[in-house]
């Protein structure tokens, strides 16, 4: 495939029910037919018109000319901008979930290392969800408006909320390997505990709450690895999807999202706490699968099979958050 083939792909994606033949040409001012031409090939786009469509889609055009290079593009949203949002970050996790939910097929899945507590999961229990998110803001982000508050499990956050509940939704519409760690928790219940020390709490009924929201998760998770598939009941019916489950005694260096559709793999890598770069270099997408099917190789299959060991690991992560109980009675 040539370069102005995968440029124009990428164009596609961006677009995604709109007409992208439509939108070119109002965007280069080419009638339809020109813009067609372009799309299949037979036309080569100016260097005018490539700088266009790369400020209006945001593409770099970096990610075509090295497609197959040593030089590895990531796209990633910035923390530290002005124009920074959790919202618009959350919206976008939101678009490519919604993208790969629903498709029931080899082709279409995720796969994952979770050196911490997946956001997908932690999204389903209100409490938790809303600490994590008072979290990102006053612990990571530093906002000013978050500086003097303290934490209350009972305070609605309005529309990042509605959002979470999407993600949640859409995640369990998305087969998926998941590899979890006995570290796994590790991460959440620090945070929890630093907060107490801290003083960072309402009350302790917020962390009780807390710690009431990780039990519930870990029993629907581990029912969901007992049944081999994820699970949860909504307004509009049942969302289910296919769920493989792995527990890893290596330590898992970082958080590392495979998503494949379409024939094509997204590699989303975890930085700076909840962030992430993301590329569909097919050169580092097949390093980070190597790396993935190592660790998977050598870790123990929890779903559908080894229900011994699955009581185990789940048993040792009920230990964590009862040690967690402790420190907050």
């Amino acid at each position: 495939m040539n370069n102005q083939l995968i440029f124009i792909d990428q164009c596609k994606e961006r677009v995604g029910a709109k007409n992208l033949a439509v939108e070119l040409s109002e965007l280069l001012g080419v009638n339809v037919d020109a813009a067609y031409r372009r799309m299949r090939g037979t036309t080569a786009l100016t260097f005018d018109e490539i700088q266009k469509i790369c400020l209006r889609f945001n593409i770099s055009f970096d990610s075509v000319i090295n497609y197959q290079g040593r030089l590895v593009p990531f796209q990633f949203n910035g923390m530290f901008r002005d124009k920074f949002s959790i919202l618009n970050y959350l919206t976008g996790i939101e678009q490519e979930l919604k993208m790969l939910s629903g498709m029931e097929d080899s082709n279409t899945r995720m796969v994952m290392t979770a050196m911490d507590l997946p956001y997908f999961r932690q999204f389903g229990f209100k409490s938790l969800s809303r600490f994590k998110l008072f979290f990102w803001q006053r612990s990571v982000l530093n906002l000013d408006e978050f500086i003097q508050r303290k934490f209350d499990a009972e305070d609605n956050m309005g529309e990042y909320e509605e959002i979470t509940d999407r993600i949640y939704k859409n995640y369990h519409g998305v087969s998926s390997t998941e590899i979890w760690a006995p570290e796994t928790l590790d991460s959440t219940i620090k945070q929890v505990q630093y907060y107490l020390e801290s003083g960072l709490f309402v009350d302790k009924q917020s962390a009780h709450m807390i710690c009431d929201d990780i039990d519930s998760l870990l029993t629907k998770l581990e029912s969901e690895a007992q049944l081999g598939r994820k699970l949860i009941q909504t307004k509009e019916g049942t969302i289910s999807s296919p769920f493989e489950m792995y527990q890893s005694d290596i330590f898992l260096s970082n958080n590392c999202i495979q998503a494949f559709k379409d024939g094509r793999t997204y590699t989303y890598v975890s930085f700076n706490s909840f962030n992430s770069l993301m590329s569909f270099s097919p050169h580092f997408s097949d390093e980070c699968n190597r790396w993935i099917e190592q660790i998977r190789l050598k870790s123990i299959l929890l779903s559908e099979v080894s229900e011994k060991l699955r009581y185990q690991f789940f048993k040792s992560l009920r230990e964590k958050l009862e040690g967690l109980r402790a420190i907050v009675n």
